[in-house]
């Protein structure tokens, strides 16, 4: 079953395709595009509230403990493992 991502913010619904490394890219490939700089998991500029679903993360240096708390996500690094919706 195919999963889905939903770019709130942008109005976006897409099917997510495991070719691509991680929601940025998948994002940036689709036209929706979500402040970033490191790429790597580690200056938090692109972290973004995730507001349903679930996903995993290689790296979680750049989010502080409230972030986690918050259900704050570096889409940088993650990668959804169910439909998730995000606010971008």
């Amino acid at each position: 079953m195919a999963i889905k991502i939903e770019f709130r913010a942008s109005g976006k619904a897409l099917e997510w395709d495991d070719s691509f490394d991680n929601i940025l890219e998948f994002a940036e490939e689709n036209g929706i595009e979500i402040e970033n700089e490191c790429r790597m998991g580690v200056c938090g500029t692109c972290k973004m509230k995730l507001l349903k679903g679930e996903v995993e993360m290689e790296q979680e240096d750049g989010l502080e403990n409230s972030d986690r708390e918050g259900n704050m996500i570096l889409p940088c690094v993650a990668i959804p493992v169910t439909d998730i919706v995000i606010d971008a």
